[in-house]
């Protein structure tokens, strides 16, 4: 790839302070395909511009950085079902939209140092049950990850790097701390999106066996499961609810639930970059349980115990 024409970045930042709208339209949408090439161009411009090129550039920072996430998210698309890295890839690239310049590398290495851990208890032949106890008395009773009662819709109990960093949030985003760890260390989970929770499943245990983040790392059989949803008032019981949700499914939800909770805020801004990627993640997916379930709305706090 030849090296990018830093005279014509140059002009196009400048074109950003114009009197007319079209050509500042034009500057941007030019600067958009530009890419990461443009960025250094417009923070020089948020620094040393007069007001208005200030806050342009400002402006056309964050389109070309959705911009880019959204071409790095619609790469990743294909892979969300087929290679189990992908959705901690989506986790962090949804976490980028907080911090641009969180550090990948950061996350990860959290991630494989609870796996590490986890892996040194764990026998060579356990029972799903003791797996899954073994594996709880790490991150909930000795980790203290837990669900955030107090503050529930904090937008901060979405993002993975918070997550692992205050250790609460809601039960999906407990869910892929857990499932994260999981994978690393060879326990088979996969995500149950039901109505207003969310759940994991060991998908080789008979009978069904689920874990719950958020209620404190508890061990859930198919008859707890079906008592939450009748307290919840959740009629016409349909068991597509208990099945394993697929990654991409799993990633919408996690997208939907922010997104809502910045529509309630009324952060329009944030609500626009959210739109967009969960436009890429929907993309021409066909209907099916999986995306009805991520469809279900957010994570509701419930008043009892979950």
């Amino acid at each position: 790839m030849p090296p990018p024409d830093q005279t014509r970045l140059r002009a196009l930042v400048s074109l950003l302070a114009d009197e007319s709208s079209r050509v500042v339209a034009e500057a941007r949408r030019a600067l958009r395909q530009e890419g990461s090439d443009a960025l250094p161009h417009l923070e020089l411009a948020m620094e040393e511009g007069d007001a208005r090129l200030r806050a342009r550039a400002r402006l056309a920072r964050e389109e070309v950085r959705v911009h880019l996430l959204e071409r790095e998210l619609r790469m990743l698309r294909g892979r969300l079902d087929r290679d189990p890295s992908a959705l901690e890839e989506g986790c962090i690239l949804i976490a980028r939209t907080r911090d641009p310049d969180l550090d990948p590398a950061s996350v990860r290495a959290a991630l494989d140092a609870m796996a590490d851990d986890l892996a040194a208890r764990l026998g060579a032949s356990e029972h799903p049950v003791a797996v899954l106890k073994i594996m709880t008395r790490l991150l909930a009773r000795e980790l203290g990850f837990h669900g955030n009662q107090r503050n529930y819709y904090d937008p901060d109990n979405s993002y993975l790097h918070k997550v692992l960093e205050r250790r609460t949030g809601i039960p999906i985003s407990l869910c892929a701390v857990y499932l994260f760890v999981a994978r690393r260390a060879g326990i088979p989970l996969a995500g149950v999106g039901m109505p207003g929770h969310f759940v994991l499943r060991h998908v080789q245990a008979e009978p069904a066996l689920f874990v719950d983040p958020f209620g404190g790392g508890r061990l859930l059989s198919e008859r707890d499961c079906l008592r939450y949803l009748e307290a919840e008032g959740q009629g016409g019981y349909d068991s597509s609810w208990l099945l394993p949700m697929t990654d991409g499914a799993m990633l919408l939800r996690m997208v939907r639930n922010l997104l809502l909770i910045y529509r309630n805020r009324g952060d329009f801004a944030r609500q626009e970059v959210l739109r967009r990627l969960k436009g890429v993640l929907v993309g021409d997916q066909a209907r099916g349980p999986e995306l009805d379930n991520a469809d279900k709305g957010i994570d509701r706090r419930s008043d009892g115990e979950q």
